[in-house]
Formats: structure tokens, sequence, C-alpha cells
């Protein structure tokens, strides 16, 4: 396991027994003992905790560090020069950082509850209508069309966050042509759920959309069948290095009234979902294209010979665009599929 050096000053992440919390260090004890945060707040609910707490080594399971300031001394750093046990795990959270997540939950506390077609809805609708790209989450569907009543559906922009109670008032026209709109792109984990549930019990169709779980199986390249199919919150401990304890698995959408522990954790659901379908196309998806567009961009620079440059810039003596990889995506195919690659065009490899 590795060593976990934290220093005053580091925003961190503590994933513990029954909670997660987020705070700033200002102390660490001796050997090792514990950490003390200030400006504490609760992962799961975004709720403040009054007061600087003091967190023991035997509470922590794991620990993400989310912002780094370094501070000079050896004596500030958590088990430097110790033999104490180690921590479970360390891991820094690069792939989102602190204002980021701040934003998401300012999104999640701030999300607007609608159940029913009054003044607020329809201003929910007028705003989605103006959005090219929408997350969408359905609650109360882990049998599709067989779970019973769909309770709640939630659409998150990069803005907002709507929770509409559809268990009360169903799946409007309105919401229906958002859903279907080829103007908009949505973003889903684990569509066949909600595509089910929406087409026969909703008589709604779903448009394009881009789904986490596809994403994650088609760049996994050892595919096992239960470790794969990830609920979302897996899919962000895993690719947002997200910490495992910092959603509530035991609530429950069915009973109403709703209460806003309930809302909050059905907004959360989607909040994060556009974050992580930017990672997965930009960072996993795209990755070998971006080294592609970095490599030609250096081709002309890295001449240090100005006449070379001159001549490189000369109508039709580009050489460097030939050296450009065909770009297709970094997915696993089988063997059936590899003459349909995409190529840099946009055009199947194998069409005439």
């Amino acid at each position: 396991m590795d060593d976990l050096n934290l220093v005053k000053g580091q925003i961190v992440i503590l994933d513990l027994e029954d909670e997660c919390v987020i705070g700033e260090i200002v102390h660490i004890g001796s050997k090792r003992s514990f950490v003390r945060l200030r400006n504490v707040k609760d992962f799961q609910t975004n709720l403040p905790i009054v007061g600087t707490q003091d967190y023991y080594y035997s509470e922590i399971k794991h620990v993400k560090i989310v912002e780094s300031e370094s501070v000079d001394g050896a004596d500030n750093e958590l088990g430097a020069g110790t033999s104490a046990p180690r921590v479970v795990v360390a891991t820094a959270i690069a792939r989102i950082n602190l204002e980021e997540v701040e934003e998401i939950f300012n999104r999640v506390d701030s999300h607007i509850f609608i159940h029913q077609t009054d003044a607020k809805y329809y201003d929910a609708i007028k705003y989605l209508k103006t959005q090219k790209l929408i997350a969408l989450g359905m609650e109360g569907i882990e049998l599709g069309r067989h779970s019973g009543t769909p309770s709640l559906l939630s659409m998150a922009s990069n803005e907002r966050i709507y929770v509409f109670d559809i268990k009360w008032m169903n799946v409007t026209s309105e919401m229906k042509t958002i859903l279907a709109s080829p103007k908009v792109r949505r973003v889903i984990h684990d569509g066949r759920r909600l595509e089910d549930a929406l087409k026969h019990q909703c008589g709604a169709t779903l448009g394009r959309y881009f789904d986490t779980l596809v994403a994650h199986i088609s760049t996994t390249e050892e595919y096992d069948e239960q470790y794969n199919e990830l609920t979302i919150q897996e899919c962000l401990v895993k690719y947002l290095n997200l910490p495992k304890n910092s959603f509530d698995p035991n609530i429950s959408f069915e009973n109403r009234p709703l209460n806003e522990l309930q809302r909050r954790a059905a907004a959360k659901n989607v909040a994060f979902l556009l974050t992580l379908q930017d990672y997965f196309v930009h960072d996993v998806m795209l990755d070998s294209f971006y080294q592609t567009c970095s490599r030609y961009g250096a081709s002309l620079a890295v001449h240090t010979n100005p006449l070379v440059g001159i001549m490189e810039l000369s109508k039709g003596r580009n050489d460097d665009l030939h050296d450009i990889e065909r770009f297709k995506l970094d997915i696993k195919e089988s063997d059936g599929a590899a003459e349909n690659n995409i190529d840099a065009g946009g055009n199947s490899e194998d069409q005439s």
C-alpha cells in the first residue's frame, strides 16, 4: 500500500466508516495519529460541520487529496519519519478539482423540484429547450418497464438541475419533446433501463444519447460481467476518483411526500454525468487523437533552421500532413468489427 504524505493547507476528502467529509488540514497529530480539519462539509449532503474536527487514523478508510498547498517543514507531514501503519489508500483527485466539486454541489443544493405543471414547470421547459447538452436520470426503474411506477425524472445542464416528480405528474408532452429532440445531446448511465421504462410506461421516445456505462465497457480491455456492470456511483469512483462513500445507497424514492434528502439524492445522481462524459471523450476515447494533434502542432516548431520552416510553409510543401495517423476511437472491438473503424473524416474505412 502507498504511503501518504499530508501537509497543512491541503484540501482532502476522508472516506470514513459511516460518512465522507471534505475539509482543509490545519493540524496533523504526531506519529500519524489524527488529522484536524477546518471548513468541514459532509460530502454526501454538502452540509457544513461546525468547528474544527479531528479524525483518527483508525476511522479513515480512504483519503483523496483534492488540492495541495505546499508547506515547508517535514514536521508538517503525516507519517513522515514514523513507522505508523500506512493509510489504506491515498489517491489524489486529478480528474476533478475543488472548484468543480463546489460548482456541482451548488447545483445540487439549488436544484429545482417540480411536481405539477405550474409556472415553475413552464420556466423549466423553456430553459431546457435552449440546451444542447442535458444529463438524464430516472429513479425507480431498476427493472425497466417492470419496475412499477417510475418515481423521478432528472434533467441537468452545466448550470441547473431539474427534478420532476413523474409519479405525480407523469412524463408530459413537453418533456417527451426534449427527450426525443434531435437538437439535444443527452448523457445517460445505463440507458437500456431508462429507454425501456420511457417507451413502455411513459410512451416516450429517447433520442440519441451518450451512455457512460457503454463508454466504460467499450474502453475496458478485460471484460468481466460482474465487475463491469457498474452503477453511476461506481463509475464516478473509478473514473473521477470520487470517494467510495460519497453517495448514500439506502435512499428510496418511492414514499411521498419526498423530503429534501431524497430530492438532493436524485439531483446528485445526474450532477456528475456531464463531467464523466467529458472525461470519457477527451481523456480516454480521444487521447490518441490529441497526441496526434500535439505531434503535428510541434512538427514545424522543432526545426532550428529557419529556412526549413520557410520551405515547409510553402504551398504544397506540408509533408507533415502525410504523417498524421488515421483517427480511430480507442475502443477495443471484436475481430469482425475491426473493418468498421472511423477515420479522421468521420467516414467508415470500409466505405467506398
